[in-house]
């Protein structure tokens, strides 16, 4: 059997066993996406429970790329879905995973011990087959899905803590153990081993969709060029590559004391993964050498892809009104003493309750949360990208984060939900108007009660 043939029957169930009818099965985070498999083998054995959401883990070895490792030096590596029909044979979705960042050696070691197990630094308990990425845009359920229900799913895994940007060679010694920054090497081998090891098949793919929620969204911002120029050498009947990222345009934005709370974590960060050869190229050759990380943010990266693109994002995102506008640096930052704090979100006790919920916030509070709202906006409308062709813009005023991936797939502006502004720009010849693409946000009422689009 090939690796394909043998996924595609963990997917469907092992082959050897029969079923009647068809199955219905719930998504694991229980969004309403409830998928239907016919099944269409013998009729004389007993209905067999199948998930057409379920992934195989595939470790990276030496022959990939060297130095492909994990924080704490495992192997990176990705999940890997075939296609649930052989009409979709070769069409793809890259998704990146997403899980925040860490921003200097300590918050990194305990990103590589602690958080989540470790799992966000290394592959040591990642589990051999995974039914996540289930919803929305990676959703099986052809009703709520109808472009990529069954497309050929990748997952590429993140465990670098600077969205797959890392290039660093020597290892930083934290507390005697051994942290490794090399997100960028670890992207490279998967896009070397999906593209090269025939029983994949990305080297056959006619249709590409790179994908991300959170910091996987800016990781695909910011590889975007790097990874259509490394398909499109390789996939000869190459015909449209596309980029719509989830929650990834992270303002470069003060905290609610004036301070460069995230701008200045992401600029340790940049420094301590070597991460200027790691994010858009373009950007890092037209910016001062101080000001490089910069190119860390979509906002001034956005603008030099050279691919069709469509933003994907709240203009109030939950996790930025929390670890953007309302975050202190941590004790000693950049110098931790303790691992694992990742920064230090919802920082103001005043502005607590309303930065996790705009419901909670009195009228100035909710004037203030509105200027952020328009401060995205602002961001995104001064972008190229904003009027470059072919691009698009979903920015809908609900608080919420990576919302492609779950309910919010269905976020309403003017009538048109997400989903289906997504199949309108994915289904289009890529030479569009952008405001034929382009849905904006509400502004929140300052009177209880402040939510402005109904569909939220």
């Amino acid at each position: 059997l090939t690796l394909r043939q043998a996924t595609r029957m963990v997917v469907l169930g092992m082959l050897s066993m029969v079923t009647v009818g068809s199955v219905t099965v719930c998504d694991p985070d229980c969004s309403g996406d409830r998928i239907t498999v016919p099944n269409h083998h013998d009729q004389d054995s007993s209905e067999e429970h199948v998930d057409p959401n379920l992934m195989k883990l595939i470790l990276l070895n030496p022959e990939d790329g060297p130095g492909a490792v994990c924080l704490d030096g495992s192997p990176g590596g990705f999940y890997f879905r075939p296609s649930l029909n052989p009409a979709n044979a070769n069409d793809w979705v890259l998704h990146f995973k997403g899980a925040g960042w860490c921003y200097d050696e300590v918050d990194c070691l305990g990103r590589a011990t602690i958080q989540a197990g470790g799992q966000f630094g290394s592959s040591t308990s990642w589990p051999n087959t995974s039914d996540g990425w289930s919803s929305g845009i990676l959703s099986a359920n052809c009703q709520n899905n109808p472009d990529f229900c069954n497309f050929n799913k990748i997952i590429l895994l993140y465990c670098d803590g600077a969205s797959f940007t890392g290039d660093r060679t020597d290892p930083v010694i934290v507390n005697g153990k051994q942290l490794h920054f090399r997100g960028r090497r670890i992207m490279d081998a998967i896009l070397k081993r999906v593209l090269t090891d025939e029983s994949i098949g990305v080297a056959n793919a006619k249709n590409v969709l790179l994908t991300g929620c959170s910091s996987g969204a800016l990781a695909a911002y910011l590889h975007a060029n790097h990874v259509e120029k490394t398909i499109t050498a390789l996939a000869p009947n190459l015909k449209r590559f596309r980029v719509a990222a989830d929650s990834g345009y992270f303002l470069f934005h003060k905290n609610l004391g004036g301070i460069p709370v995230y701008p200045d974590q992401i600029q340790n960060i940049f420094r301590l993964s070597n991460s200027s050869f790691g994010v858009n190229q373009k950007c890092i050759e037209t910016t001062p050498a101080s000001s490089q990380f910069h190119c860390m943010f979509a906002q001034f990266v956005t603008g030099d892809i050279t691919a069709p693109t469509m933003i994907l994002n709240s203009a109030l995102d939950a996790w930025q009104t929390s670890c953007i506008f309302t975050a202190q640096l941590p004790p000693n930052f950049p110098n931790q003493t303790s691992p694992g704090s990742n920064g230090v979100c919802n920082a103001f006790p005043d502005f607590r309750n309303c930065s996790g919920d705009p419901e909670q916030c009195n009228a100035t509070q909710m004037r203030t949360m509105n200027a952020y709202l328009e401060d995205f906006v602002d961001a995104i409308q001064v972008s190229p990208a904003y009027n470059k062709p072919g691009n698009g813009v979903f920015a809908h005023s609900c608080h919420t984060h990576c919302e492609a991936l779950s309910g919010g797939w269905f976020y309403k502006i003017a009538g048109v939900s997400m989903q289906q502004a997504v199949s309108k720009w994915w289904n289009s010849d890529g030479t569009q108007p952008a405001e034929s693409n382009r849905y904006l946000p509400c502004s929140y009422h300052t009177t209880s009660p402040h939510k402005c689009n109904p569909s939220c």
